[in-house]
C-alpha cells in the first residue's frame, strides 16, 4: 500500500489545527496548557516555524494562505496605496510601559512584532517572528477570516512587563506575598504552632511538642479584559502601540486585583475572592477588628486615639513590614489632618511631597477604601494597618494570553485584543477571637 507524504503546507495546517485545539481546550476547560500539553505547542509551533521558512525558500512566488488574496497585501513601500497601514518599526516620544534603555527599546521592539504578526497579519513581522523564535497567533497562520483567533502566550518580555506593571500600580499585589504557580493549583504550608518548651523535674522525662502546620490552597482563577485598537496603523506607531497595550491590559488587572483583594464578596463577579477587608468584618476573626471612639464615624472625625489603638491591635512581629491603608481622601481628612494641626510643620515640609507616610510606617493609598468625605461608616471599614504580606498571598500564572477578533469592532475598523491572566488570591490569616491579627481595621462608631 503507498504510503502518502504530505506535503510542507498540509504538515503546517494539519500542526495548526492541533495547536488550536490545545488552546480551545484550555480555553473550554478555564484552565492552562498542562506541562505535556505545553511541550506539544511548542514542538508543533517551532515545527511550523521551520516549515514557513522551507515554504519560503522554495519558491519565490509562494504566497502564504494566511495573507490572504494579493491586493490584501500589507506593504511598507511609502508608495503603497494610501488605504493600506504602513509599518516600520520605529517609535515617538518615551516609552511608558517599557524601560527607556537599549534593552527596553529592544523588548518594546519584540514586542511591536508580535503585535503586528499576529493583530495585522504584517507579513515582514511574521518573517521576523519566525527566524527569532517569537510564536505569534498561530491562527493568523490558517485565514483571514473574521473570527475569534486562537490566540497565542505573548513573549516573555511582555508578560514580564506586565507583571512589572501591576505590582507597581496594583497596591494589593505589590504588598500582599506573591508566589509564582507552576500549576492550577498550589498548596502552600502554613506553620500555626510551634515546639513548647516546659520546665521539668530531676529526672523526669521530658513531654513532646510539635511544630502544627496546615495548608494554604491557591486555585489559579482566569481574568480577562478587552480592549480595541485601530486597524490603521501608521509608520511609526507599532512599538507606541505595544507600550500602550502593556499599559492598558496591566492598569486593568491591577485595578482588578485591588479590588477583589481588598473588598471581594466572595461572589462570581469577585471571582469567589473574599477580600481582606471584608474578611476582616467576620466574627471568627473579631482581633482584626477595632472600633473607632463612639460618634467617629466620618472621616473627619478619625483622631489620633483611634489609630494608635488600630496599631495596637497588630502584634510585635508584624510590626516590621506593616503600613497604613486608606484612601486619598482619608489621607487628606485624617493624617495630614493631624499632621498639620501637631504643629513644628515649615514652609519648606508642607510644600515637598514626601512618600506619606505616619508615625514611621508608609500610607498606601487605594480608591476602593472608603472615600466618600461627607459619608457615615457606622461597622464600616475606614481604614486598615498592617502587614498585608502576612495575612494574604497572591498566585501568578504567568502565561499572559491574547486573543483578536477583527469583526466585534468592525462598524468601527478596530480590531478587539482580549488579554486573559490566571491568578488566585487567598486571605489566609486574619487571627480569630483570641489571637492577634497581622492586619487590622477600624470601623466607624455611630
Amino acid at each position: 500500500m503507498p504510503v502518502t507524504t504530505e506535503t510542507p503546507r498540509v504538515e503546517r495546517d494539519r500542526l495548526l489545527a492541533r495547536c488550536e485545539a490545545l488552546l480551545d481546550l484550555g480555553e473550554s476547560e478555564d484552565r492552562s496548557m498542562t506541562a505535556s500539553e505545553q511541550n506539544s505547542y511548542d514542538r508543533d509551533t517551532a515545527r511550523v516555524r521551520a516549515l514557513n521558512s522551507q515554504l519560503e525558500a522554495d519558491s519565490s512566488n509562494y504566497r502564504p494562505s494566511y495573507l490572504g488574496p494579493p491586493s490584501n497585501k500589507i506593504s511598507d513601500d511609502p508608495n503603497f496605496g494610501d488605504h493600506k497601514p504602513r509599518i516600520t518599526l520605529m517609535h515617538s516620544g518615551k516609552l511608558k510601559a517599557f524601560k527607556n534603555s537599549a534593552r527596553g527599546v529592544e523588548a518594546a521592539h519584540e514586542s511591536g512584532r508580535f503585535f503586528a504578526a499576529t493583530f495585522l497579519r504584517h507579513e515582514p513581522s511574521m518573517k521576523w517572528c519566525n527566524r527569532h523564535g517569537v510564536a505569534y497567533d498561530v491562527m493568523a497562520a490558517l485565514s483571514g477570516g473574521t473570527k475569534v483567533s486562537g490566540g497565542a502566550l505573548v513573549p516573555d518580555v511582555l508578560s514580564k512587563t506586565i507583571i512589572e506593571l501591576m505590582e507597581s500600580a496594583g497596591q494589593f499585589r505589590s504588598n500582599a506575598d506573591n508566589v509564582p504557580m507552576s500549576s492550577d493549583s498550589l498548596t502552600i504550608p502554613r506553620r500555626v504552632g510551634g515546639l513548647e518548651a516546659k520546665y521539668v523535674g530531676e529526672g523526669v522525662e521530658g513531654t513532646e511538642s510539635d511544630a502544627s502546620w496546615d495548608n494554604v490552597t491557591l486555585t489559579a482563577k482566569k481574568l480577562m479584559v478587552l480592549t480595541r485598537m485601530s486597524s490603521e496603523v501608521s509608520e511609526d506607531a507599532i512599538i507606541n502601540l505595544s507600550d500602550k497595550m502593556a499599559q492598558e491590559i496591566s492598569y486593568a488587572f491591577a485595578v482588578k486585583e485591588d479590588a477583589v483583594g481588598f473588598t471581594g464578596d466572595g461572589t462570581s463577579a469577585s471571582g469567589g475572592i473574599v477580600g481582606v477587608l471584608v474578611k476582616a468584618l467576620q466574627p471568627a476573626y473579631s482581633k482584626a477588628k477595632v472600633a473607632a471612639t463612639s460618634s467617629h464615624d466620618t472621616l473627619a472625625e478619625i483622631d489620633a486615639d483611634d489609630l494608635l489603638r488600630l496599631m495596637a491591635a497588630i502584634p510585635q512581629y508584624a510590626k516590621a513590614g506593616s503600613a497604613w491603608y486608606c484612601s486619598p481622601t482619608a489621607l487628606a481628612l485624617v493624617f495630614n489632618a493631624i499632621k498639620i494641626a501637631a504643629g513644628g510643620n515649615s514652609l519648606e515640609n508642607l510644600a515637598n511631597a514626601p512618600i506619606p507616610s505616619f508615625l514611621g510606617y508608609p500610607i498606601v493609598c487605594t480608591p476602593v477604601m472608603a472615600d466618600d468625605a461627607g459619608a457615615t461608616y457606622n461597622g464600616a471599614v475606614m481604614i486598615a494597618f498592617g502587614n498585608l504580606r502576612q495575612a494574604a498571598t497572591i498566585g501568578t500564572r504567568r502565561d499572559v494570553r491574547v486573543q483578536i477578533s477583527d469583526s466585534r469592532y468592525w462598524a468601527e475598523d478596530q480590531i478587539g485584543i482580549k488579554g486573559t491572566l490566571r491568578h488566585s488570591i487567598n486571605v489566609h490569616d486574619l487571627g480569630s477571637t483570641v489571637i492577634k491579627s497581622p492586619f487590622a481595621v477600624l470601623t466607624g462608631t455611630t
